[in-house]
């Protein structure tokens, strides 16, 4: 029996070796290295084998080992970097590159006055990755474009949300802590947060309703110093150009013009008689436009310690418009640095600016008037131009811009200074001082000239301004931050207060000795001098509080209070009070969640709040009195009188906008897929207006500001992103957003409308704002006698001058006569939805990691009034029209001998146009303001696309650097649209931000809603 058990014994022992033998065999010692994208190792690194226990972090040198079977899988993770899963297959050394994670839950949000983990916000903030607005110049504003959802941009405003109101709705940039500070260039930019609703906004009070971009500039690091390089140039020419009919078809349309009113007659002009002759004639816009290039290059220097560190960066650029004559250099410098001490901490962020610019008087858009028949340049003249003839009486655009110039400079210093103390752990005292320092120097010029009949400057005019303002801030903040078991507490307290003083004088003189003799006292006309001066003086004083609580990371608070004093407003409506209120439930934390696996984070918010609009005119509580609209002659003396101009209403106080969200954060799939969506509703009230009253009161159109508008914005916004890699080496993203806004005018005090751009646009109660305004229209009549039977109840007709060819327009209100009453609302500028999506790729290979990426943008639904086919299309005139007249209306083929040269021209029959006919002076009034200039404006613009390459880290060091990346680019390269104008992306032409005149193309000039450019650039990165 001994001897059986012994044997047994042995068999057992031999089993077990056996076995352990084996499952030694099958185990592999793996090893590799862990590394971000550019390169550099990422230290304590998680590295686990997926099913079992076995796990190690990296070392110093990212390096890591450990024991696993050949067909096991390695998970790698990182705090901030999107999790990979790497197949062992039997080699080694792996090496895993992880991206960073804009995702992550661990994140630390910038909010107004504070920081706050991602996972723990409760209100609606966007984060932009800042690494991607490097790419490309001018990345911030499209970024925000494409890859914010309910941010628009057109011509550089910037609207969140939609428009909350008739008056300035620009957001507030607060840069490092410092509010309006100066926008750093996007290479030196850390973080991006866009506060969209009231939660997020109302700690900035009087300031915040229209939303708060929120910088951070980048700061210096410990180890040794770096030396970055990065740097670009650029060309730009027009997005679309719209061809215009040449020097022979012009003159053959105003002869067609005037036989159409007139057959019999005999007047035609002798220069436009021979079309022939004329030839292809000459083109303005050309002769005023170029190929426009830019460069920039921005060089930093930057390094630290623990305790200390800083980060100085130069910055030089410059830009030669598409304009002759006109462009713009900038300098800036920007410094920023840290220091630590204790329980002390002190730094600062300063910029200093420095921008020339210069342009002219030229009107650019007008240029497209010019008459193509018309020679541009006179070589007899003496200004060396030819002046406008052939019927036509405009300036020559081409001289003006040899014969003016204004000179722009403007100085600027703005940043901030903080000093924190941390007394006992969690409670922090912070005080932060700001300025803004703004020097603006202009020098004008119009030269003794003249062009012509219509051109003429004598004596010659010289001016000179200068604006400077100083903005002071001052605040002090206390937060404290304690956890305790499941619970976390911050409370964060505060004072602020502002002033700005500001400062202008302007002055003029004619008659200058030379155009190199400008100086205003010698001049040869004494009583020709003018001076003036402005003064601006406000200050604001505030009060802030916030309180924020979370249990066990699922249930989180958020409280914050506001109350702003501002001197715009009289002393009894001198403060406003700014509350919010916010919650989120991160629904993913709770037990009966945990065997969603594909589950990863879902959070769930709402917040309500009110905020405040102080972007408005200061003084509108008194009565304002101008001393130079009046002047009059006593006893041959002349004398300035005192004129009123606008009425006091003592009881103006804050535009105040209530504002409700909810919405959620998803992200599932390993961190893969992750969703925001919003529902919004903002409401704003007590909207400021000018109210109409008796003129019997002394003024003469001008109206007291009273707060009597409402406005509504409601909208949903969407964003997604996927991120994912293939095997190893290739990673890659998509991210799509959409946004809708609907607005709604509620209230507009006496006004029941407000009309603007020459009455093209109405604002009503009940409808959005900024609605365009014109006649409906019924296509053409193609007859003599349908034009003639277009008639009213009493047999009379309609349009008494129609003919076939002409313009039908609709008897709206049935009164049997086309006037003013028939004009209704004919389109809208806002977009049913806006959207846009970007892809991102990165390949890493042995010579090198190649990226790419590309933004589209777009919007649907919105209608654009093309005012350049006003000019363009009026076939009722001597000037340009748009090559799209050769397909006008004919009722039938005619063949025109002109009676003053004797040539003819045959021009043939074409009834199947929506193009009216040719009529000189236009008597049917087919030029009159209707739907015929509404456009669909949806579009869907490639905005930028970048090819990059990085070297190879070892073949940088061999060259005594660090990393070095080269790309190409483009921006607007592709844009798919059915609007016939320049460009789909049309802004705002009011200069003071009224948004009453969006989207409506070529009103008067292009200073506001110039088109965007098609750009293509090269740059350059490099660290050392």
């Amino acid at each position: 029996m001994k001897n059986l058990q012994t044997s047994v014994g042995k068999l057992l022992l031999s089993a077990a070796m056996t076995l352990s033998c084996a499952v030694a065999m099958a185990q592999n010692k793996v090893t590799g290295t862990v590394i971000d994208d550019k390169g550099d190792p990422i230290i304590g690194a998680t590295v686990r084998v997926n099913g079992s226990k076995e796990g190690t972090v990296t070392d110093l040198d990212g390096h890591f080992s450990l024991s696993a079977a050949q067909d096991a899988k390695l998970s790698i993770s990182y705090v901030g970097y999107v999790t990979r899963e790497v197949d062992v297959k039997g080699t080694t050394p792996v090496k895993v590159v992880l991206s960073e994670s804009a995702k992550s839950l661990n994140d630390i949000i910038v909010i107004g006055y504070g920081i706050q983990k991602k996972a723990d916000l409760s209100s609606a903030i966007a984060v932009l990755d800042a690494k991607e607005i490097t790419k490309t110049p001018g990345g911030l504003s499209a970024g925000l474009q494409s890859q914010v959802p309910g941010v628009q941009v057109t011509n550089g405003r910037i609207h969140i949300r939609g428009v909350g109101s008739i008056n300035n709705t620009d957001p507030l940039y607060v840069v490092d802590g410092m509010i309006g500070g100066a926008v750093p260039d996007e290479n030196d930019i850390a973080s991006i947060q866009v506060l969209k609703d009231a939660a997020s906004c109302a700690i900035y009070g009087a300031r915040g309703a229209n939303g708060v971009i929120v910088l951070t500039t980048k700061r210096g690091k410990a180890g040794k110093t770096t030396v970055d390089y990065n740097g670009y140039l650029g060309w730009k020419t027009f997005t679309n150009e719209i061809d215009l009919l040449n020097g022979r078809q012009l003159a053959e349309l105003i002869n067609e013009e005037m036989y159409n009113i007139n057959p019999q007659r005999t007047d035609y002009m002798k220069g436009l008689s021979d079309p022939e002759a004329i030839g292809e004639g000459y083109n303005m816009f050309k002769a005023i436009t170029r190929t426009g290039s830019y460069q920039k290059h921005n060089v930093s220097v930057s390094g630290g310690s623990e305790n200390a560190n800083f980060r100085v960066t130069g910055i030089y650029g410059n830009d030669k418009s598409l304009y002759v004559k006109e462009g713009s250099e900038n300098f800036t410098m920007n410094v920023v640095s840290d220091f630590k001490k204790g329980i002390f901490g002190f730094g600062e962020t300063v910029t200093i600016g420095r921008n020339l610019n210069h342009n002219t008087d030229m009107l650019k858009l007008i240029s497209i008037k010019w008459s193509t028949a018309c020679p541009i340049y006179d070589p007899q003249a003496p200004t060396g131009y030819a002046g406008a003839s052939l019927g036509t009486d405009m300036e020559n655009p081409r001289a003006t811009a040899d014969n003016t110039w204004h000179h722009n400079e403007t100085n600027t210093m703005t940043g901030n200074a903080w000093l924190t103390v941390e007394p006992i752990k969690g409670l922090v005292y912070k005080f932060n001082f700001g300025a803004d320092l703004y020097r603006f120097n202009s020098r004008s010029y119009v030269a003794d000239y003249y062009v012509g009949d219509y051109q003429k400057n004598t004596p010659d005019t010289y001016s000179m301004g200068n604006n400077r303002s100083n903005r002071f801030l001052y605040e002090h903040t206390l937060t404290y931050d304690k956890a305790f078991g499941d619970h976390r507490l911050n409370f964060m307290a505060g004072i602020t207060s502002e002033e700005t003083k500001g400062y202008g004088f302007n002055a003029s003189a004619r008659a200058m000795p030379g155009r190199e003799v400008l100086i205003l006292g010698a001049t040869q006309k004494a009583d020709s001098k003018e001076v003036g001066s402005s003064e601006l003086h406000n200050s604001m004083y505030s009060y802030l509080a916030r309180a924020m609580y979370s249990y066990a990371g699922k249930y989180m608070l958020t409280a914050n209070f506001r109350r702003d004093g501002s001197s715009n407003f009289s002393k009894a409506n001198r403060y406003g009070n700014f509350p919010s209120f916010s919650a989120a439930w991160r629904v993913s934390q709770e037990k009966f969640m945990k065997s969603l696996t594909w589950l990863d984070d879902l959070k769930l918010r709402a917040s309500w709040g009110k905020l405040g609009n102080a972007n408005i005119s200061p003084y509108q509580y008194q009565s304002t009195v101008s001393f130079n609209a009046v002047r009059y002659y006593f006893n041959d003396v002349e004398h300035t009188g005192a004129l009123p101009m606008t009425p006091s209403n003592p009881d103006v106080k804050w535009e105040a906008s209530t504002s409700t969200d909810i919405g959620f954060d998803l992200t599932m799939l390993k961190n893969r897929l992750s969703l925001t969506a919003d529902y919004y509703r903002n409401k704003t009230q007590d909207m400021l207006v000018n109210v109409p009253i008796a003129r019997a009161a002394g003024y003469i159109d001008a109206f007291p500001t009273m707060n009597a508008g409402s406005i509504e914005n409601k909208g949903f916004e969407l964003v997604a992103t996927w991120r994912d890699h293939i095997g190893s080496n290739f990673d890659y993203s998509v991210s799509a957003n959409l946004s809708t806004v609907s607005n709604k005018v509620l209230g507009l005090g006496a006004n029941n409308e407000i009309f603007a751009a020459n009455n093209v646009t109405c604002t009503r109660v009940g409808n959005s704002i900024g609605q365009f305004w014109g006649y409906k229209t019924a296509g053409l009549f193609r007859s003599d006698t349908e034009a003639a039977s277009y008639v009213n109840d009493k047999g009379e007709r309609l349009q008494p001058a129609a003919k076939a060819g002409d313009i039908r327009f609709i008897d709206l209100n049935g009164d049997g006569v086309i006037n003013a009453g028939d004009q209704t609302f004919i389109g809208n500028p806002i977009p049913s939805f806006s959207y846009g999506f970007s892809v991102e790729a990165q390949y890493r290979a042995a010579i090198g990691t190649f990226d790419f990426s590309m933004v589209w943008n777009g919007s649907q639904g919105n209608d654009i009034y093309n005012n350049t086919r006003y000019y363009g299309e009026g076939m009722y005139h001597n000037y340009a029209c748009f090559s799209s007249t050769l397909n006008r209306f004919r009722a039938e083929e005619l063949t025109f001998v002109n009676p003053v040269s004797g040539k003819t021209t045959v021009y043939p029959k074409n009834t199947e146009t929506d193009m009216p006919r040719a009529a000189y002076g236009d008597p049917n009034q087919n030029m009159r303001q209707s739907d015929r200039y509404v456009e669909n404006g949806s579009y869907l613009r490639l905005k930028t696309i970048v090819l990059g390459y990085t070297m190879p880290k070892d073949w940088c060091r061999r060259v005594y650097m660090e990393n070095m990346r080269f790309y190409v680019g483009a921006k607007n390269l592709f844009t798919f649209t059915g609007y016939t104008g320049y460009d789909p992306e049309v802004g705002d032409q009011d200069s003071s931000g009224t948004n009453l005149t969006r989207g409506v193309d070529g009103l008067t000039s292009w200073d506001l809603t110039f088109p965007n450019n098609k750009e293509f650039y090269i740059g350059l990165q490099l660290t050392f």
